[in-house]
């Protein structure tokens, strides 16, 4: 995998709504499905991170400061194979 410096290009995840059980009754409640980036920063480090859309801003990093580049969290090796 290589670096992206694209930040508009990374994936942020999606609104989703979800089946919840409350006072026994089946509600649709709004959710966001969060995608997972590896994020590098100014100051060297690279860590996990994802879009938190109310605060307008990557996990781990400030809007001030954003990633610096972003590259794909992979999937496991086996993930979608027949079982």
């Amino acid at each position: 995998m290589s670096w992206n410096f694209d930040l508009s290009a990374a994936p942020k995840g999606k609104p989703i709504q979800r089946e919840v059980k409350r006072k026994g009754e089946v509600v649709l409640v709004d959710d966001f499905q969060h995608q997972k980036i590896i994020a590098a920063g100014r100051c060297g480090v690279v860590t996990v991170s994802r879009w938190l859309p109310e605060e307008g801003r990557w996990e781990m990093f400030t809007k001030e400061h954003p990633p610096i580049a972003w590259q794909p969290w992979p999937e496991h090796p086996e993930a979608g194979a027949a079982a």
